[in-house]
């Protein structure tokens, strides 16, 4: 299998997602909020070069966990274009009608 290198281009609503889970989880425990930041910024980086390795889900879409937390990123790949365009980080414990991306 050859190796890509895409550019890994988040949707303005990721961002918010992130914060919401940092926000949550410094609410439990003070370091566990940095501890998701990191987990979730190292699983985004590593989607510059694995981001083939995950199955297609639904939709074209791919899901990846982030480590040691209940969360799932979702993203398509193009791979024309050497992009990785995130969509989601969503809370697998969340209603799952809540969690639909579409």
């Amino acid at each position: 299998m050859n190796k890509h290198h895409f550019n890994v281009i988040l949707n303005d609503a990721v961002a918010d997602e992130i914060q919401e889970a940092v926000n949550y989880y410094k609410e439990k425990q003070k370091s566990l909020g940095k501890r998701f930041y990191k987990a979730a910024k190292k699983t985004l980086k590593s989607l510059e070069n694995d981001a083939l390795l995950f199955q297609v889900k639904y939709k074209n879409v791919r899901c990846v966990k982030v480590e040691k937390f209940p969360y799932l990123i979702h993203y398509k790949v193009n791979q024309k274009l050497n992009i990785v365009q995130v969509f989601a980080v969503i809370c697998t414990h969340k209603n799952p009608d809540e969690n639909w991306v579409g």
